[in-house]
């Protein structure tokens, strides 16, 4: 049993753009020398970006606006001989950008024309430090707090897998203290959670939360996360390009979300009658979307045994739904991998009414409820799964 490994946007945006940072290194001299007709620091009115970088006298900041794409090059500046630099735009509107130090450096902040802000930046420690002033430049120190506030969480989890390394599962003890580290791990992912929660629900006219979800802070948002994402943006900015995308994604994800109600599924079981989903409350229920050709589905099917044979008399039930074309193929399957759980399908592969409704897009794929009909889990399989249960039923 493992550790999960935290990905975080926030962590990895610098590294996963780092290349293209790196690329643009070689552009900067030159858009100095001769800024481009598109270059930012012509505009007589709008946003500033000035500061110290400590000890770099002679070094090249460049600014982008962030996207969940990519990192979109805006304008890049020369520090002097005393490491001040100054960088100046315009904005439609308010936009999230990063202040990149060097390829793995950088600091957020969010501009947008009456923002005057003063950054004292120093990157010869080992992690950059840096402070903000000026004006207009709450959104900016939110994202500052936000980020200190993961940071101490991605501190813990760190530790958690530093100790995870050392130990061997084969040995009694190790695996003893793996399970104990694994249990470690979920009571802190779920804390963090919380208290990302809580910092988005305090920003009440504001696109921080519209960050939280737009950039992959938290791994699995929740319904409650984006209706408060969709509330902030809207009271900040009913007409931002923020707010468009957000009442989008509110109107195309919400019923899938976490904390959400699960759509109904009533399709036909292989003997023969329909099944519905519904039927299944007051347990814990698996959506399984499998199919018979799909060699990942059953190389994961004796894991799925193992955890149904272990906790379905404790309340728990596996509802698995089937992207099949063939009926014999699909009965063989099941008989063939001993899938004694409950099992639908209306034979339409990826035209599946369910896949549609679930926007399945690649299986295995699952969805865990509680015995309400709630989602509260996607995407668990083996240990994650193994684990999300051992937590709801204590074992």
């Amino acid at each position: 049993m493992g550790l999960l490994v935290l990905s975080l946007v926030l962590v990895q945006c610098s590294d996963l753009n780092a290349e293209k940072v790196k690329k643009d290194v070689n552009t900067w001299f030159t858009d100095l020398i001769t800024p481009r007709s598109s270059s930012l620091e012509l505009a007589n009115e709008g946003f500033t970006v000035k500061g110290n970088l400590k000890n770099k006298p002679n070094h090249k900041l460049a600014l982008y606006e962030m996207t969940p794409e990519n990192l979109i090059f805006i304008d890049s500046v020369l520090t002097d001989k005393k490491g001040d630099f100054t960088l100046k735009g315009s904005t439609k509107e308010l936009i999230f950008c990063a202040l990149a130090v060097s390829e793995k450096q950088m600091i957020y902040l969010a501009l947008d024309n009456s923002t005057e802000i003063n950054v004292m930046a120093d990157a010869t420690v080992s992690s950059l430090s840096y402070s903000l002033s000026g004006k207009n430049i709450e959104e900016s120190v939110a994202l500052k707090d936000l980020l200190k506030l993961n940071e101490g969480y991605i501190n813990k989890i760190k530790s958690l897998e530093t100790e995870a390394s050392s130990l061997n599962p084969n040995t009694d003890a190790g695996f003893q203290r793996m399970s104990q580290l694994q249990n470690d791990y979920y009571a802190t992912m779920t804390a963090r959670n919380a208290d990302i929660l809580k910092f988005a629900q305090s920003k009440t006219a504001s696109f921080i939360p519209f960050f939280i979800l737009q950039f992959n802070v938290v791994q699995e948002p929740t319904i409650e996360l984006l209706t408060v994402a969709k509330d902030a943006a809207t009271k900040a900015n009913p007409n931002s390009k923020y707010t468009e995308a957000i009442i989008q994604r509110f109107n195309e994800e919400a019923r899938l979300m976490i904390g959400g109600m699960a759509p109904e599924i009533n399709l036909a079981q292989p003997e023969g009658g329909n099944l519905a989903l519904s039927s299944f409350r007051g347990k814990y229920v698996l959506i399984d979307f499998w199919a018979s050709w799909c060699g990942p589905c059953r190389k994961e099917n004796p894991n799925n045994v193992i955890m149904y044979n272990k906790y379905k008399d404790k309340g728990f039930e596996i509802y698995a739904v089937s992207l099949d074309q063939d009926p014999l193929r699909w009965k063989k399957a099941i008989e063939t991998d001993g899938l004694t759980w409950k099992h639908v399908s209306d034979l339409k592969g990826w035209s599946s009414s369910a896949g549609q409704t679930y926007n399945i897009k690649s299986i295995p794929a699952t969805v865990l409820l509680d015995p309400a009909g709630k989602i509260i889990a996607k995407g668990l399989r083996g240990e994650e799964l193994d684990a999300k249960l051992a937590e709801i039923f204590k074992q």
